[in-house]
């Protein structure tokens, strides 16, 4: 079986730059190529090192797939884990923080979010469980987090499944239209799209007046949206 590659830390900067390149090089060759199309060969070739260079931080291409589950996948869920372990916060706080920071990571990751994405039909059967596992563990933390929002009045009354599914959706497009020569960083990015969360979660004087509500959610939404209409100009 396949296992997550191994942490990198305690190693020297640079191969923890290298390493990552691989990982960046071969999602795309995976990609275009297909995973069980392209070999260690021409991962190796595509980066300029050696067959046996590349050995010295992967001993197969299984081994950088599973490292890229594990870093778009795994930890990303481990994160939200220890989240939701911490106490002081409220919900819309916790779930605004996971919100900012999983977009923030995701936007600095590069192109590796959607590629895995598109490589999900092809991920061996050994590692499909835990990836997963992953995204079904990021799924149960929102789920959690609106629920306990609802149960202590700081949400108001709505699927806590729908939601979460809403939440999860607005959080992961952004990558699809994200540009780092945009105005925006991916923090502020972040910070946009848990407002737009937290203003259809969150319950206005412990009373939702189911129409004015909507109507209310849609204007903010609205201005939101064309926040970032703008700043995609």
């Amino acid at each position: 079986m396949v296992q997550p590659a191994s942490d990198p830390r305690g190693t020297n900067p640079r191969k923890e730059l290298v390493r990552e390149q691989l990982i960046d090089i071969a999602a795309q060759l995976f990609d275009s190529k297909g995973y069980v199309q392209t070999s260690i060969n021409d991962i190796a070739r595509a980066i300029g090192l050696g067959r046996s260079a590349v050995y010295h931080y992967f001993r197969n291409k299984e081994e950088i797939l599973a490292a890229l589950v594990e870093a778009e996948a795994l930890t990303p869920s481990h994160q939200l884990k220890d989240l939701m372990t911490q106490t002081g916060l409220t919900p819309a706080e916790r779930l605004r923080r996971a919100v900012v920071d999983g977009i923030t990571r995701r936007l600095s990751s590069g192109s590796r979010f959607i590629l895995l994405a598109r490589l999900e039909a092809q991920i061996p059967e050994e590692l499909g469980p835990l990836y997963n596992q992953g995204r079904r563990d990021i799924y149960d933390f929102y789920v959690r987090c609106i629920a306990e929002g609802i149960s202590c009045g700081e949400f108001r009354e709505v699927d806590p499944k729908v939601a979460a599914f809403a939440v999860i959706g607005m959080a992961n497009w952004t990558s699809r239209w994200y540009s780092p020569s945009g105005a925006r960083s991916p923090a502020e990015i972040g910070e946009i799209i848990a407002d737009m969360a937290l203003h259809g979660l969150t319950a206005r004087d412990g009373v939702v007046d189911r129409n004015a509500g909507v109507r209310d959610a849609l204007k903010g939404l609205r201005e939101q949206v064309d926040l970032l209409e703008r700043t995609l100009k």
